[in-house]
């Protein structure tokens, strides 16, 4: 009996085992008919990322009730291959967690999946490998091809970007003034300079001297200005005179000052003085009588220690009349014999001021001593002096030179990096920027120019943030932000982060990758200078616009401004439509 049940058990056993495997070969054989499609037909790259959508159709009578089918695509480029997550099929009678397809009916089911993009996927197969199990035997029902090549045109991001230089503070023409005062005695306009005692103080002598010394300075003189007044407290129109008297007084003592300098320069060069010659080079002066002085009653009153000033000056402000404010000044002084004495003699006065234009060395000799002798130039110099050559290396020499000798000042650095930056030296850049930072942190030039480099750098979410607290700080340089939203994705943002720009590549780009062909195509049109970069994506627009004469346009003048892109398009999966005819061969020669 034992011997009986044993057979057939084995018989039953060989049956099932024949049965798995007949029923595997089918589904084997009849692969074929699975159908699979893939969203998008060509794979695609955004935000960095490629996301693959599958829908697989299972016809009727195809699946095995008691089958399971593991479903596992591999996109495969030429170093290597990625594994995309696999997903299991199953046949009615399976129990479990994979998608159930029933045998009468067929079936379908979508596949979803993210996986990071790399550059050498741009030319790839997605492939799906299926393999079918029934109980414990299992079939390789073959590799089957979803797709083929990566669009990656969401990855053409040009270095665009709004970077900004220090101001290098250095001021072209700046003045240098110096002035003096003459005083003189009540009702009088003659020059009283041995007994008067207010000329006679020592610190108006010593003013006196350091003003006739800076006349001998051979600089160029912006304006002479002779400026006179009387004491408040005599007769109006008298008092005016006596201004105006007062500034001729003081005109005169300064041209036989300026007299007499020349006088002692010609006799050191034991040259003969010509008068005539001597009167006629004397500078103009502005003679400014200003008659009688309230202004420099108030002041001087205010700073004085007489008792009551407060009220002396309230009355004199409150009243309007100058005759009445006259008046009782007059009285003022019967009460406060100092004022006589003290404040007004202060007032019977001229002033000369002399300015001079501070000599400066001329834009060529900082040029040259910029790249010759550096730190014979101060810090605001060598950065004006970067300023006047067109030549980055030049600017970069310079700026560095800054850095070393004024190691310490921030300006320098930004702006070697500023023109690293200009010459796609992004990591030099960098360098220099991360310098000045330490040096000046939270300065909204130096993060916004960080931003930049790092956008550049490819260290997407550093620039976001060095841009964000830039733009917190008052530098509002929004556009930076467009390569961050592009890279990301996220297109829409990125077309309203440009503000009132309306001509650039990355705009363009943009706007391409949020579906607006119309509105790139505009932009490129607009976009200057046109680059090779501009005419290329001008092409792909045409291409996604089913616009070929801006194809075949475009890709010859792209080739033309760099060879590159000969073999880009050749292989570009945005013109898969194209590149097999005649015209798109011929644009690519």
């Amino acid at each position: 009996m034992r011997s009986i049940s044993f057979k057939i058990v084995l018989a039953v056993m060989v049956v099932v085992t024949v049965l798995s495997g007949c029923g595997l070969t089918k589904m084997q054989k009849k692969y074929e008919t699975v159908k699979y499609e893939v969203t998008p037909n060509v794979l695609e790259t955004h935000g960095g990322k490629i996301p693959v959508t599958v829908k697989g159709t299972i016809p009727a009578k195809y699946f095995h009730k008691r089958a399971t089918v593991e479903f596992a695509p591999v996109l495969k480029y030429d170093n290597g291959t990625t594994a995309l997550k696999s997903v299991t099929i199953q046949g009615e009678k399976i129990q479990g967690p994979g998608t159930l397809i029933k045998k009468k009916e067929g079936g379908s089911f979508t596949y979803s999946d993210v996986i990071d993009y790399k550059p050498d996927m741009n030319l790839s197969q997605l492939v799906v490998n299926a393999k079918a199990t029934l109980k414990t035997k299992s079939v390789e029902l073959g590799e089957r091809k979803l797709a083929d090549g990566v669009i990656y045109t969401s990855e053409r991001i040009e270095n665009e970007g709004d970077i900004i230089l220090a101001e290098h503070g250095y001021v072209k023409e700046t003045f240098v003034s110096k002035n003096a005062d003459i005083y003189f005695a009540k009702a009088k306009s003659d020059l009283n300079l041995k007994t008067l005692a207010l000329n006679k103080d020592e610190s108006n002598t010593n003013k006196l001297k350091e003003f006739t010394d800076f006349l001998i300075k051979e600089w160029q003189i912006k304006n002479i200005d002779v400026t006179a007044w009387a004491s408040p407290e005599g007769e109006q129109n008298l008092n005016q005179e006596l201004s105006d008297d007062r500034s001729v007084t003081a005109e005169k003592y300064l041209k036989e000052q300026f007299k007499k300098i020349a006088k002692d320069k010609a006799k050191a060069k034991k040259e003969k003085v010509d008068e005539k010659k001597l009167e006629a080079n004397i500078p103009a002066r502005n003679l400014i009588p200003n008659g009688e002085d309230w202004d420099g009653f108030m002041k001087v009153i205010g700073s004085s220690s007489i008792k009551e000033k407060q009220k002396v000056l309230n009355v004199v402000n409150s009243e309007p009349d100058r005759l009445k404010k006259q008046k009782t000044i007059n009285d003022m002084i019967v009460i406060y014999p100092e004022i006589e004495e003290a404040i007004l003699p202060q007032l019977r006065r001229a002033n000369m001021k002399i300015t001079y234009y501070e000599p400066k060395k001329t834009d060529q000799q900082m040029a040259m001593l910029a790249t010759t002798t550096p730190d014979s130039l101060k810090n605001d110099e060598l950065l004006y002096a970067a300023t006047l050559t067109e030549d980055l290396t030049t600017k970069l020499t310079i700026y560095d030179a800054a850095t070393k000798i004024y190691e310490d000042n921030w300006k320098g650095y930004n702006n070697a990096g500023y023109i690293c930056l200009q010459k796609e030296e992004v990591s030099k850049a960098i360098t220099y920027l991360e310098k000045a930072n330490t040096l000046m942190p939270n300065n909204g030039t130096i993060l916004n120019n960080l931003g930049v480099a790092t956008l550049w750098n490819k260290e997407y979410d550093k620039a976001k943030s060095y841009l964000e607290s830039a733009q917190g700080l008052g530098v509002n340089e929004g556009y930076n932000l467009n390569a961050y939203y592009i890279k990301k994705g996220e297109y829409s943002t990125a077309v309203s982060s440009f503000g009132s720009r309306t001509c650039s590549y990355n705009i363009a780009l943009a706007q391409l990758m949020s579906g607006n062909n119309t509105a790139a195509a505009a932009t490129l049109e607009c976009t200057n200078p046109k680059t090779a970069a501009v005419y290329y994506l001008m092409a792909v627009v045409g291409a996604r616009s089913g616009n070929t004469t801006m194809i075949y346009e475009n890709l010859p003048k792209a080739i033309a401004a760099e060879a590159s892109y000969r073999a880009q398009a050749k292989d570009d999966r945005e013109f898969l439509k194209y590149n097999t005819t005649t015209e798109f061969q011929n644009a690519i020669k």
